[in-house]
């Protein structure tokens, strides 16, 4: 795989093939961005890059270091990744004597470390120190979705490359055209995977529309619920199996309920097929602000990511749901 087959990208590929081809590669780089944009293949193909036989801009993958790269083989291309939960020191202290060491037999030597969020604190120390005197001819590429858990001073050694999500309308038609997906079920999974190739490729639409039509269910019970009724709904969606794709789905429902208020053909909605049921929502209360509600998820979603209560958070969004279907009082500003 050169630069070339890396999925979107087109900005961070060219600093990166400007740098390989003129020498001046850092020697630490930090590719940051959310899970599965492409960081690590980022990574791979210019640690390839700096191997290859042919080129020095990119990853020909045709030479002999190209290829033994590619699986893993070649000597000066070493691939550190979590022992489980962590990378561990003793691993670290193995990869930081060769950091200072020459190559074997290409003009550098590059050291990809994935999930580097997950370095123990020793781990961290001991590569602290290559990265203060690192060697000429070797290359640290850190790749994580969370800098802010590596040490400051890491961070401070390195430049950083953001690798952002990939637009929807990319990454659909990745999914139909080289993935042999329908087009429906590649838009969907393009709009719901919050523009990571990762997510889309094991996206499990079954899965995903079991939970939406429970939360649907919910959605057309909530106006003749209780407060205890509530409370039991939260502890329920509290207590499912995957939280994040459960709100996923509760976000998508809500935009094809903001869409369809606002005028929208039904055609252009994410649920097509439940569309009548969406279209009465629509025309209730809850199209009013279900747009509003829609952008309060993705910061429920993110409060859980920093650990927040799973159940207070539910039951704050029960409460927030529930209140668009309080009628205001005669005359009340709107």
């Amino acid at each position: 795989m050169g630069f070339a087959e890396v999925l979107g990208h087109d900005r961070v590929k060219t600093i990166l093939s400007s740098a390989l081809g003129h020498g001046r590669l850092p020697p630490a780089l930090l590719f940051s961005g959310p899970d599965g944009v492409g960081k690590k293949a980022l990574a791979l193909v210019c640690a390839r890059a700096l191997v290859c036989e042919r080129r020095r801009d990119d990853a020909c993958e045709q030479c002999a270091s190209c290829m033994r790269a590619a699986r893993g083989l070649h000597p000066d291309v070493v691939l550190v990744e979590p022992d489980g939960a962590t990378i561990k020191i003793d691993r670290v202290r193995d990869v930081a004597r060769e950091i200072g060491a020459r190559p074997f037999e290409a003009r550098s030597r590059a050291f990809v470390i994935d999930e580097a969020h997950l370095l123990t604190e020793q781990a961290a120390n001991a590569l602290l120190k290559s990265l203060e005197e690192p060697c000429p001819t070797s290359h640290v590429l850190l790749v994580t979705a969370a800098p802010q858990a590596l040490l400051p001073t890491i961070r401070s050694r390195c430049q950083t490359l953001r690798v952002g999500t990939l637009p929807p309308a990319l990454l659909g038609e990745h999914l139909e055209t080289r993935r042999g997906l329908p087009r429906e079920e590649a838009h969907l999974r393009a709009v719901l995977s919050g523009g990571s190739l990762g997510a889309a490729l094991a996206f499990e639409p079954e899965a995903y529309r079991g939970l939406r039509d429970a939360l649907l269910k919910l959605l057309e019970a909530i106006p003749r619920q209780g407060p205890f009724e509530r409370m039991d709904a939260a502890q329920k969606l509290a207590d499912v199996d995957d939280l994040p794709l459960a709100l996923t789905a509760l976000r998508a429902l809500l935009r094809d309920i903001a869409a369809l208020a606002a005028g929208a053909p039904e055609g252009s909605v994410l649920n097509a097929d439940v569309v009548a049921r969406l279209r009465a929502l629509a025309g209730g209360p809850l199209g009013r602000r279900a747009g509003e509600l829609a952008a309060s998820i993705a910061e429920t979603r993110e409060a859980l990511r920093t650990n927040a209560n799973p159940l207070l958070s539910m039951d704050v969004l029960m409460d927030r749901l529930a209140g668009q279907f309080v009628l205001a009082p005669a005359g009340a500003a709107c």
